[in-house]
């Protein structure tokens, strides 16, 4: 009994738990959703377009937009190999920078985080963003209106309400469609989660009982 008793107390770590082939894993943190917001407006107008040259025959992303608060700079918003730090935008979001260094490890290995905008009627076409599987990019949902989707074309839809995160794998194609009369907002952050995080997100979505 006692062998069957420790069975039943394993729980997986963070090393299974990326490479698990999860589509996503909701990630068990608070968002200060209305403060994130509320910064973001006064930093609205710097908000460039984003992969405006992606071509899917005749069509293009709509309406899809960002700036970067860790990169190259607030206006590059692909990826690069150049050194990526604190942009000027960071200065004008205190609350949203402290709330990224309290919850995720940010160091030299940390990619672009960035805001990501997309307005009523908007969309992001159906697109992978690399081939390796793991979970990896780090989303934040800091607006997401009734209508808005987020859908992996073969794992099904994230279900993202606003003040929420999850940790996804883009190898899955998905897109984005803003169905509704109210602008999405979400952050992606290219960085590091915590195996504390990870491991009790984990556990809350499936030990929970």
């Amino acid at each position: 009994m006692k062998a069957i008793a420790s069975f039943l107390k394993y729980r997986p770590k963070k090393e299974f738990i990326i490479k698990s082939g999860l589509p996503w894993l909701q990630l068990d943190i608070d968002v200060p959703a209305r403060d994130i917001f509320s910064e973001f407006i006064k930093i609205e107008d710097q908000l460039v377009l984003h992969r405006e040259q992606d071509k899917f025959g005749s069509l293009t992303h709509n309406g899809w937009k960002s700036a970067t608060l860790y990169g190259v700079s607030t206006t590059q918003t692909t990826d690069s190999n150049k050194l990526h730090t604190w942009t000027d935008l960071a200065n004008s979001c205190p609350i949203t920078v402290n709330w990224i260094k309290e919850n995720f490890i940010v160091n030299e290995k940390t990619g672009r985080i960035r805001f990501m905008f997309l307005p009523p009627g908007g969309y992001i076409l159906p697109h992978k963003d690399r081939d390796s599987t793991k979970l990896s990019e780090i989303n934040i949902a800091i607006t997401n209106p009734k209508g808005c989707v987020f859908r992996f074309l073969d794992r099904g839809t994230i279900p993202f309400a606003s003040g929420t995160g999850f940790i996804i794998d883009t190898s899955n194609k998905h897109m984005v469609f803003n169905d509704s009369q109210e602008p999405r907002l979400h952050m992606i952050l290219h960085t590091e989660v915590s195996n504390e995080i990870i491991e009790r997100s984990y556990e809350k979505c499936y030990y929970s009982t």
